[in-house]
């Protein structure tokens, strides 16, 4: 998003927004800040942005709940990732604050976890294929095996495969640092037609909004609606209820098919589902500036959860498992994968690893390589791998 493009969309808000207040009763954040985003946008565009609007535009999830019921349809989201661009540029935000999420860098925190803890796919790695599987960041680095049980999958299918461990870019864009964010896409252009493969099979419903959007001119599949055609079907007693991630509220096809692979299992809904569901709280790279907004999130959603009746809430989302999965609410969150293929991902264990890998020698390392990381060269990308 050009500085431009940002000012554009703010002053979109600032004329369009009629100020009904209809979307504060969606997001609690709009409603303790009291102010609507036609509010928002123009105290963004006239630079009278003061430490509490500052903080809320930093927290917001970038969700799109309040989105649902507007009146004259905008997506206040959309104002949020534009004011984020502004406030970078004008130096009111640093980047730098979020370095763990700056994935464009040779090291960040998805391939410092995945060093530290010997996590490779060099392997599946082709010179030429017709399609790159595109697992997404958080599966990638907190389950290998469900990553290269999907991988064999997809080519048990026919595919003439390779494969991508890259990031889509999304961390960047929520920070608001979408020119870097293009950039990265770029390189991501790069193994694509290195490669020559002209179709992306995702595995994260994030990566596959991020990558729809931005790469029109490349088929975009989910791995999920793959396995739906193909006639999986995975049956069991546990009563299951599912947690829609954030971008599937405007893509019912993942959810359709996240309960169709499910068939054989009873099923009820949270309170909060489909088009109105509520975001796990890493949304929006909030977990990376206040873990307490995160934390709360996560606890209100498993409070929905509870109420459920469900012995088990099940996603389509590694990041969603993995923040909803935290300790004190241990084996009641499991990735779709999961059932799928029969194993299981120890969300304790991967939570402790990503404290452990800053600690002690191995935490001294992994700091000083967040400090001198770089950003990815084309030519890196283009070979295939990204670390």
């Amino acid at each position: 998003m050009t500085a431009k493009r940002a000012s554009t969309v703010l002053k979109v808000f600032s004329d369009d927004c009629i100020g009904c207040g209809v979307c504060l009763n969606d997001c609690d954040l709009l409603n303790e800040l009291g102010m609507t985003p036609g509010e928002i946008a123009a105290q963004v565009c006239t630079d009278q942005v003061d430490d509490r609007l500052l903080a809320a535009i930093q927290r917001c999830h970038l969700c799109g709940r309040c989105s649902t019921d507007c009146l004259v349809n905008l997506n206040p989201a959309h104002m949020m990732k534009a004011a984020r661009e502004v406030l970078v540029r004008g130096g009111r935000v640093s980047p730098e604050d979020c370095d763990v999420m700056l994935v464009n860098r040779d090291w960040n925190f998805f391939t410092i976890y995945r060093e530290t803890y010997n996590i490779h796919y060099d392997d599946l790695i082709a010179d030429r294929c017709d399609t790159l599987f595109f697992p997404g960041c958080s599966l990638a680095a907190y389950s290998p095996e469900l990553t290269r049980a999907a991988f064999e999958w997809l080519k048990g299918r026919g595919y003439r495969l390779g494969f991508s461990d890259m990031c889509c870019g999304k961390p960047l864009e929520s920070i608001g640092l979408s020119d870097e964010a293009d950039c990265h896409l770029d390189r991501l252009r790069g193994q694509l037609d290195s490669t020559g493969a002209r179709r992306l099979v995702t595995a994260c419903p994030n990566c596959e909004a991020m990558l729809k959007q931005h790469l029109p001119e490349v088929e975009i599949l989910s791995i999920y609606a793959l396995m739906w055609e193909a006639g999986i079907r995975i049956s069991g007693t546990e009563k299951l209820t599912i947690h829609d991630s954030c971008p599937d509220r405007t893509n019912s096809r993942n959810p359709q098919a996240v309960r169709a692979l499910l068939a054989g299992y009873p099923q009820v809904e949270m309170a909060s589902h489909g088009e109105n569901t509520i975001c796990c709280g890493s949304g929006g790279i909030v977990s990376a500036i206040d873990p307490d907004v995160c934390s709360a999130h996560a606890e209100r959603r498993m409070a929905e959860f509870s109420a459920s009746g469900a012995d088990m809430c099940v996603t389509n989302c590694m990041g969603c498992a993995y923040r909803l999965a935290r300790p004190g609410q241990s084996g009641q969150v499991r990735h779709c994968l999961e059932y799928v293929f029969d194993i299981h991902v120890d969300y304790a264990q991967v939570e402790r690893n990503t404290h452990l890998m800053w600690e002690g020698s191995q935490g001294k390392t992994n700091l000083q390589r967040l400090a001198d990381a770089q950003t990815v060269p084309m030519e890196r990308a283009e070979a295939g791998s990204y670390v």
